[in-house]
């Protein structure tokens, strides 16, 4: 079964920087990942990644097949391992984040937690709201072109 995480919500940190994660994406779950736990990381974009730990697992497999020896895979293998963190979701749904990557994100209160598929990602609202790639238009061309991929 694919998790197939869909929506935006907003949600904000408690004063131990525990967010909840919503009872939907926590339900979508329940087969895959009973514990309901989360690899939370460092995202491209100025915010936080959070993958279910059986989709982190599976993008593991996968980099562990980049060679070792490019400088770049290395790299790129080691900034995202580096500021990756397995959380398990307490009894109540929240998880921990640490303060290193609430500050890389930005994030100081609220949360604006968007379901991207496979992951969901984590945001300041303002960040988001100031993001370049939010301006971008998806116009009857952008679809075109999305058609011949898809």
């Amino acid at each position: 079964m694919i998790t197939a995480f869909a929506g935006e919500t907003c949600h904000p940190l408690d004063d131990k920087n525990r967010l909840s994660i919503p009872a939907k994406y926590r339900r979508w779950l329940a087969d895959e990942d009973t514990e309901c736990t989360f690899v939370v990381t460092k995202g491209s974009d100025p915010c936080l990644v959070c993958y279910p730990a059986t989709e982190w697992d599976t993008l593991s497999e996968k980099l562990l097949k980049l060679s070792y020896f490019k400088k770049k895979n290395r790299a790129f293998i080691r900034a995202l391992a580096r500021s990756s963190v397995r959380l398990k979701c307490d009894g109540q749904g929240r998880i921990l984040i640490p303060p290193t990557l609430l500050e890389y994100a930005n994030i100081k209160k609220d949360v604006i937690i968007i379901g991207a598929l496979n992951r969901l990602e984590l945001w300041d609202p303002q960040t988001l709201a100031q993001h370049e790639e939010s301006t971008i238009p998806l116009d009857d061309e952008y679809f075109e072109d999305l058609g011949d991929i898809l």
